[in-house]
């Protein structure tokens, strides 16, 4: 006769229970860890942006200065014109 499967459904509930308590657990953990990831992703773009705007900043006023000693040069055409020939 085949004995009754009592002791295999307590062992395996017993480690469903187990598994579901150790998930509880540390569901809190892991809510922190996405908080401080979404932080730090959110720290580096604005990190990122910033050092964007700055470089555009910084080649705008090369250009500038580009084109003014251009002008300084050569004031006779504006800096814009090609020469004639």
């Amino acid at each position: 006769m085949v004995p009754p499967m009592g002791f295999l459904d307590k062992l395996f509930g017993r480690s469903k229970d187990t598994a579901g308590d150790a998930a509880d657990k540390a569901e809190p953990v892991v809510d922190k860890a996405q908080d401080a990831a979404g932080d730090a992703w959110d720290k580096a773009s604005d990190a990122a942006g910033d050092a964007v705007d700055e470089t555009k900043d910084t080649v705008s006023d090369l250009a500038h200065r580009g084109d003014d000693a251009a002008e300084a040069a050569d004031p006779g055409t504006g800096g814009s014109a090609p020469p004639a020939a």
